[in-house]
């Protein structure tokens, strides 16, 4: 019996993930360059054509607090860094941006496949480019019609969290520690956050100096240990829900999603989506719109909630009073929610409780989060899933 596709995709995760561990030594040499940067002064800014890439790392818990976000406006000096998300689904507008990158003498560190843009074009030739070196095998980008974001865009975010870690761990061996996010879902974060935000660095702290590569290959090793335990553990419940959403759909009522902001709620209609589902409005507060919800979903529809660790009950709610059913993807266990209907089916995502993942020797907050990664996991294996089942079983469907 040949593999399902959301083992066959999580695989193709795991693997891209773990070949990280080659490009560790050009990460660290990059981090060495922009630690020397931030501690002369300098600010570190993420940009990107799609909204994905630039909002998972901004303003995020376990992320560096002196991240910035670029924007067109935004004015670059010399003595500036900017990261760049790449993902090589966008060519003409990916290369407009990086060239204007470019031009503004700021310090540019590519995160993207390896392409003739960036080794071929005579105006991009001193542009830093950190990469994958494993190909997305065609196995994994089938049901996305041959697309290799689905892969390619997390396999970025992994190589932004390993280069966070080693800047990190680059300006601890300068003296400085850098402040970092604690998720507000951890009780006292926002209290704590706000104490140590107004200022980039630590006035005092006792981080130790940390080696290099440390950090970096503890995040590969840690997301990929979540990962595994969902091809383990998980991938019946994701081949289950797919084919439910799959009934829904043959039977001509709707799925709609509801997702967890920064990076999962920009991989709707992304490329290489089959937009098999419909998206409601962004998630306020870990729950949609009650109002959109009883607009739109009636008897037979479906709703699947990419949340984050606390149960909607009121959304839930809604939904059984609509005939909808409901499949959620959360790390809680729901028994927070005190009471309310339970889902009809549930995905366990495996990262952990406030998210970030690696713990630095002498910091009183763990850094570097696997959530936004794992939770786009989850979609791509889902909605993957979904066109392979519609595919093989109902031919004729056009989406």
């Amino acid at each position: 019996m040949s593999e399902t596709f959301s083992k066959v995709y999580l695989q193709a995760l795991v693997a891209g993930f773990g070949s990280l561990t080659q490009a560790l030594p050009a990460i660290i040499n990059v981090a060495d360059r922009v630690a020397g940067r931030l501690a002369a002064g300098g600010r570190l800014l993420l940009a990107s054509v799609r909204p994905d890439f630039a909002s998972e790392g901004y303003i995020r818990g376990g992320g560096l607090m002196l991240i910035e976000e670029w924007t067109p406006a935004t004015s670059l000096s010399p003595d500036d860094t900017v990261i760049f998300g790449w993902s090589d689904s966008g060519r003409e507008k990916e290369l407009e941006l990086l060239s204007s990158l470019r031009d503004s003498d700021a310090l540019t560190i590519g995160i993207g496949p390896p392409t003739v843009a960036w080794t071929g074009v005579e105006a991009l030739a001193s542009a830093d480019l950190l990469s994958a070196s494993r190909t997305p095998p065609p196995a994994a980008t089938g049901p996305f019609g041959g697309e290799a974001y689905p892969l390619i865009s997390l396999q970025n975010l992994v190589i932004l969290w390993v280069l966070t870690g080693e800047i990190v761990s680059a300006l601890t061996r300068q003296g400085q520690m850098p402040a970092l996010y604690q998720s507000v879902l951890v009780h006292g974060a926002r209290e704590r956050n706000a104490r140590v935000g107004g200022s980039c660095f630590h006035e005092a702290h006792d981080v130790p100096a940390i080696p290099p590569g440390q950090l970096g290959e503890s995040y590969i090793r840690a997301i990929n240990e979540i990962l595994q335990a969902l091809i383990d553990e998980e991938t019946t419940s994701i081949e289950s829900a797919a084919k439910l959403c799959a009934q829904v759909l043959r039977n001509g009522r709707v799925v709609y999603a509801g997702m967890i902001s920064h990076f999962p709620m920009h991989q709707h209609g992304a490329p290489g989506d089959p937009l098999l589902m419909k998206r409601l409005a962004p998630l306020d507060a870990e729950s949609p719109s009650l109002p959109e919800l009883r607009a739109k979903l009636h008897q037979g529809d479906l709703f699947f909630f990419l949340g984050y660790y606390r149960r909607p009950v009121e959304a839930y709610q809604v939904a059984r009073q609509a005939g909808a059913t409901v499949i959620e993807v959360i790390t809680g266990d729901g028994s927070e929610a005190g009471g309310g209907p339970p889902p009809d089916f549930v995905i366990k995502p495996k990262w952990p409780f406030g998210d970030a993942l690696i713990s630095v020797p002498g910091y009183d907050v763990e850094i570097l989060p696997g959530s936004g990664i794992v939770q786009a996991a989850i979609y791509w294996a889902v909605v993957g899933s979904i066109a392979q089942i519609m595919a093989e079983d109902w031919p004729n469907h056009s989406g």
